[in-house]
């Protein structure tokens, strides 16, 4: 195989924006001119369908993609052929809803051309990150924002926007039928900054680990001072995704589910 190329799938808030800075200081990293190419989900997903306007009104390379997927297969293709670079990625969260024949589709346009595909799909808490999403909506409203965030997530949680993106256990199934367990790596969002993840990260897709930046934050989501979920509403959110506690206890029997995600302790 000529190098590996990262389908990054999400989850969305899951510290995948510092995934992509970490990988890119990688001088065994190309990833291309952005972190998130969203091809796949703008030609698939309804909630794809402003990018897909977007991207063709911007025209470029990304167009390009859309109209002849081969382009998209060859360009990353195209990045490993330098000897010092083994790995390259497209880490879009929105891929997190893409179907079973969608992710084999992209498994065989890279394998066919001698890349190695690998899937990471990063993992949350997901009342954290449902809260962390609605943070970040509001902020991109600003002063027309409708409410703080702390009271849309007690009634938009169950809004395709933040349930779709929460449905880890749909997103595994997906992802097992189509790569081998060999080619996926689950990290969690709490244990992603160290080495404890990181080594065994940079091992799965043939890179050199190298220290990270611990103290550097991208794409953060902070909380306003004072900021809390009630309980109430914690424990209303997590019986809503019961269902996806259990998928990611059952992959992972051995984890402490409930110490690494206290709201599993509301169950």
């Amino acid at each position: 195989m000529a190098g590996t190329f990262l389908l990054g799938v999400g989850c969305q808030k899951g510290g995948t924006a510092w995934l992509h800075r970490y990988l890119e200081g990688s001088p065994q990293c190309d990833p291309g001119f952005r972190k998130e190419y969203h091809v796949w989900d703008a030609l698939d997903l309804a909630a794809g369908r402003l990018a897909r306007e977007r991207i063709e009104k911007q025209g470029g390379q990304r167009a390009e993609f859309l109209r002849d997927p081969d382009r998209y297969f060859d360009y990353f293709s195209g990045l490993l052929e330098p000897d010092e670079i083994r790995l390259t990625a497209d880490i879009t969260p929105g891929y997190a809803g893409l179907s079973t024949e969608r992710l084999r589709m992209i498994r065989d346009g890279f394998t066919t051309r001698g890349v190695r595909p690998a899937a990471v799909y990063l993992l949350r808490d997901p009342v954290e990150r449902i809260w962390s999403a609605s943070r970040m909506d509001m902020r991109r409203r600003g002063d027309e924002a409708p409410e703080d965030p702390e009271t849309r997530v007690g009634h938009m949680y169950k809004h395709p926007m933040y349930a779709d993106r929460t449905r880890y256990d749909l997103t595994m199934d997906a992802l097992e039928a189509a790569f081998p367990p060999e080619d996926v790596f689950y990290g969690f969002y709490e244990r992603l900054f160290g080495a404890e993840t990181l080594a065994p990260l940079c091992s799965f897709l043939g890179i050199d680990f190298h220290e990270p930046d611990t103290g550097r934050q991208v794409n953060v989501s902070p909380k306003s001072e004072g900021a809390a979920l009630p309980e109430e509403t914690r424990r209303t959110i997590a019986r809503h995704f019961s269902g996806v506690y259990d998928a990611v206890q059952r992959r992972f029997p051995d984890l402490d589910l409930a110490e690494l995600w206290p709201s599993m302790r509301l169950l």
